[in-house]
């Protein structure tokens, strides 16, 4: 066993006391204590806030009914849907979502089971069927789909593999707005799927894919808090995971273990700026070290 795959061994040990909240995320919030707080962005586009721990659901309402992105916890469903009536009391029609984690799919059940079509990439399909096969998608893609709804062209595609290896962002063709998911975005500490195909590289190529495709008009929605986000924000982000990323590979690169790695703090410059995030500093570090150190020793 190589220096390096006997260091990932004794990550993956540590997975546990570092990563808990990537699991347990659910079992640690108090979902009574939790207010939605409803954002108009169009007179018919809303988004739903649940605060930094859950996914913001973007909410496309009008005659042909309710399109929805992502669904929160399942302890949340009454709330959201008592949210989203009281913007619409058309039927939900669509619920694409984002990823697979539970911040964003746990609520599927749930809204299929009023009827709406829930749709995702479709790597999303033998992951969820592994874990939560109740909040399966009814309806996949590939690389696009486009829906025309309530006035609006909708055009739902996957960044490649990224905060996963299944991720979709939806834009609204015609208010010019962009859902991202959880693809980094603004100033908080980013979780990174890397148990799910998500990657360092895979993240800043898809932020870079966003800046690209967006203009100073377009209204760019994150994932978590925000709810939109200044490219400005964008920008930074990847700043900082260029930087962030040199550091930590610099520090495998001289063996360092993942205790010392964080112990030397290579996030310290940027934390005071990502405090309001779910992501701490250290899970943040011992994400990319993770990401890093296996694609490392996967090629050698």
């Amino acid at each position: 066993m190589n220096r390096y795959l006997a260091a990932l061994y004794k990550m993956t040990w540590c997975a546990g006391f570092l990563f808990p909240a990537l699991v347990t995320a659910q079992g640690s919030l108090n979902f009574d204590a939790i207010d939605i707080d409803t954002v108009q962005l169009e007179d018919n586009v809303h988004v739903l806030m649940g605060g930094p721990a859950q996914g913001n659901v973007l909410v496309l309402s009008g005659p042909d009914g309710v399109f929805m992105v992502d669904s929160m916890y399942a302890p949340m469903h009454d709330k959201l849907l008592a949210a989203i009536r009281e913007i619409s009391d058309a039927p939900i029609k669509y619920l694409v979502n984002t990823h697979m984690h539970g911040d964003h799919t746990a609520g599927n059940a749930a809204m299929a089971a009023l009827g709406a079509t829930v749709i995702g990439q479709e790597n999303i399909y033998p992951r969820l069927q592994a874990l939560t096969p109740e909040n399966l998608p009814t309806l996949t893609y590939s690389d696009s789909i486009t829906l025309h709804l309530n006035g609006e062209e909708v055009w739902i595609f996957w960044p490649q593999s990224a905060h996963t290896d299944h991720d979709t962002m939806i834009y609204l063709k015609n208010a010019n707005i962009l859902h991202v998911g959880d693809v980094p975005s603004n100033l908080r500490y980013p979780n990174i799927g890397i148990d799910d195909g998500g990657s360092v590289e895979g993240m800043t190529r898809a932020a870079r894919l966003v800046l690209d495709m967006t203009n100073a008009e377009t209204r760019i929605m994150a994932g978590h808090l925000g709810p939109l986000v200044p490219r400005e924000e964008m920008l930074a982000q990847l700043e900082m995971f260029a930087e962030v990323s040199q550091r930590i590979q610099a520090m495998i690169d001289r063996g360092m273990s993942l205790e010392e790695v964080l112990a030397a703090r290579p996030t310290a410059d940027f934390d005071e700026a990502r405090a309001a995030g779910a992501i701490t500093p250290e899970r943040f570090t011992g994400l990319v070290y993770t990401d890093l150190l296996r694609r490392q020793s996967s090629s050698q």
